[in-house]
């Protein structure tokens, strides 16, 4: 008889704190397909020959005693009577998305995810944190970016992260590098703290000044600003890092923001 992963981890908790259960369905299938447990009242109990009994049964299945974390899905195959989902991590955990640009040209097709530890292993002269995936995936079309990126031996491109690219993996990555950090975020009070707050900070990227103007103007995305300012401001004006003064000083004058994927087209040398 199999052991699913509803009962194995009852039978694992029952070996870790014994003593008496609750009425509950996994409760009664234990008591009536394995005989282990005995109802009284509205609790069922267990004595020493029902650990015994569940220590036997989990090691004729070569069923680990205590939970035991599998790495990932193959990692479950392993264990017989499990499927291959229980006590694996999500299939994007420890899941960083990166690219590489060297000398301005994007290597390979599209964009690859790895591991933190593997992110943290590539060699390459200067780090770029982009906030949004979109503009991150069409990075390559951002002529602006491109021609900056020229100017860089190997640049690894590095994903905020998101609901399926943990922030907390890129984080990790980020906040481990000694590189010298490019942050590529929204023109918006809280793009600018993003960049701010990168450590070893050498730009806040940004399009050339006039074409940079010129977008924010027609975007009229004040809401942008206002909305942000409250949150950011104080700090902000504190900020000494980088080009972040000059930028501030700028989005203060301009009192609007722009999304980064509005950035895109914007053409020049």
């Amino acid at each position: 008889m199999s052991i699913d992963a509803t009962v194995l981890r009852f039978f694992q908790d029952l070996l870790l704190s014994p003593g008496k259960r609750q009425i509950s369905l996994v409760a009664r299938r234990c008591a009536q397909e394995y005989q282990v447990g005995t109802r009284v009242g509205q609790r069922f109990v267990y004595d020493e020959k029902d650990l015994a009994d569940v220590r036997a049964l989990l090691e004729a299945h070569g069923l680990p005693l205590v939970r035991v974390e599998a790495q990932d899905r193959a990692d479950a195959s392993t264990r017989p009577g499990i499927t291959e989902k229980y006590a694996t991590a999500s299939p994007h955990e420890n899941s960083v998305a990166i690219r590489v640009f060297k000398q301005g040209a994007s290597f390979g097709i599209g964009y690859t995810v790895a591991s933190v530890d593997e992110v943290s292993e590539m060699a390459a002269d200067a780090m770029m944190v982009v906030e949004n995936f979109e503009s991150f995936r069409q990075l390559h079309r951002y002529a602006w970016v491109v021609r900056r990126l020229q100017s860089i031996d190997c640049c690894l491109v590095v994903f905020r992260g998101d609901t399926i690219y943990p922030t907390g993996d890129a984080g990790r990555c980020i906040n481990g590098s000694s590189l010298p950090k490019i942050g590529f975020h929204d023109f918006d009070p809280a793009g600018l703290h993003l960049s701010a707050s990168l450590s070893g900070l050498v730009e806040h990227l940004l399009p050339p000044l006039p074409l940079l103007e010129s977008a924010v103007a027609k975007g009229k995305r004040a809401d942008l600003y206002f909305s942000q300012l409250a949150q950011y401001s104080s700090v902000l004006d504190q900020a000494t890092v980088a080009n972040i003064p000059e930028t501030w000083k700028l989005m203060k004058k301009l009192q609007k923001g722009l999304p980064q994927e509005w950035m895109r087209d914007l053409a020049g040398e």
